[in-house]
């Protein structure tokens, strides 16, 4: 578990790095891509976190399958608001929402087995990727919100 889940999420954050960092930044991203990318991004951190910082219980493992079960269906959502996209991004959208519930079952299935208590390193792993996380989406809030120049708009000096 401990390879799969360190595989997964180092694949994952690097396809998202090349798509927030690289491909958006070709074009635009219209409001609503923006807005549902921090839906996207804090319902992830929000089930994420679950497994890190809350013991597994019954009750608290039906609230992480529904926020699971949000976080996918938001995602898969994104592409009503995604313009007609060049075929690598597209592919790399893929390659994100296959691996998108393989990291939340594998953090499920070490949340339930425990391998905090096993081992502490896999926790401050991932703990590490809840951080890139948090990152990612303050990253995509303040740049794509505050920073970031339409086309079109007049600059500000």
């Amino acid at each position: 578990m401990v390879l799969f889940i360190t595989f997964t999420t180092i694949v994952h954050s690097l396809l998202y790095s090349y798509d927030e960092y690289i491909l958006n930044k070709k074009r635009d991203l219209s409001q609503n891509e923006i807005n549902h990318g921090m839906i996207d991004g804090f319902l992830y951190i929000a089930t994420v976190s679950f497994t890190i910082f809350a013991p597994f219980t019954a009750l608290f493992s039906k609230i992480y399958i529904a926020f699971a079960a949000l976080s996918c269906i938001s995602i898969i959502l994104n592409e009503y608001f995604f313009p007609a996209l060049k075929r690598t991004e597209r592919l790399v959208h893929a390659a994100l929402y296959v691996l998108h519930p393989l990291i939340l079952y594998a953090f499920y299935v070490s949340w339930s087995q425990n391998f905090f208590k096993i081992n502490p390193t896999y926790w401050m792993l991932q703990l590490c990727y809840l951080v890139l996380c948090f990152k990612a989406v303050t990253y995509h809030v303040i740049y794509w919100n505050y920073i970031h120049q339409k086309k079109g708009a007049p600059k500000v000096r």
